[in-house]
């Protein structure tokens, strides 16, 4: 069994995958903004609702509850909008 040391020095070790992980998201949807000519196009509901219901789906066959992947990828597509919108200077 794992000691509380062992189990903090994993988790500090996920926690770093998953800013590296954040950063190649934040630096694709830079990427993407430059392919976006409006608000509408860039908020793209549609496509993060798409989002959504995929990370829903991934969350429960991973033993996540959904709810809470999809308030995280709520905040994340938030903030992703966001700097699209900042990079397409709108």
């Amino acid at each position: 069994m794992s000691s509380l040391e062992e189990i903090r020095l994993q988790v500090n070790a996920i926690d770093a995958r998953i800013v590296v992980l954040l950063a190649q998201r934040a630096r694709l949807a830079k990427d993407a903004a430059r392919f976006k000519q409006s608000r509408a196009q860039i908020e793209a509901k549609d496509r993060q609702e798409q989002i959504i219901q995929h990370v829903r789906y991934l969350a429960e066959h991973q033993g996540l509850s959904p709810n809470i992947a999809e308030r995280i990828y709520r905040t994340i597509l938030a903030e992703t909008v966001a700097l699209e919108k900042r990079e397409a200077g709108l």
